[in-house]
């Protein structure tokens, strides 16, 4: 768990992994247990990104107390128009897409999109 959660699941950390279970008895329930699940959980990060596979909640939890951080500044926090701010916080942002999508973003649409996805 310690290397999966400090570098997420790929190829390298997925062989790192198994060898370690395959240090345990070859009858074992554990090791079978985990080298089925490291198995299936690498087909799905293939299957998803070239980035390792997240196994842990604390990038979530830090990204939400990010966004608790922010919204508690807003004097009037509007929590279904706030939430579009969560995307922001995550990875780098090239400032001429944020321009581009500040000109293309129509009060309208925002109005539909939050009707239509947050209840």
């Amino acid at each position: 768990m310690e290397i999966l959660k400090k570098k997420g699941l790929d190829r390298n950390q997925y062989e790192q992994c198994w060898q370690l279970a395959a240090t345990l008895p070859s009858n074992s329930r554990l090791r079978k247990h985990l080298q089925q699940g490291l198995q299936q959980h690498l087909s799905i990060q293939q299957q998803l990104t070239d980035q390792p596979l997240l196994v842990s909640s604390d990038i979530i939890e830090s990204l939400f107390g990010n966004f608790k951080h922010i919204i508690e500044r807003s004097p009037q926090a509007d929590m279904n128009r706030t939430t579009l701010l969560i995307p922001t916080l995550c990875g780098t942002l090239d400032p001429s897409a944020v321009a581009t999508a500040l000109s293309l973003a129509r009060h309208v649409d925002l109005h539909t999109w939050e009707q239509d996805n947050i209840p």
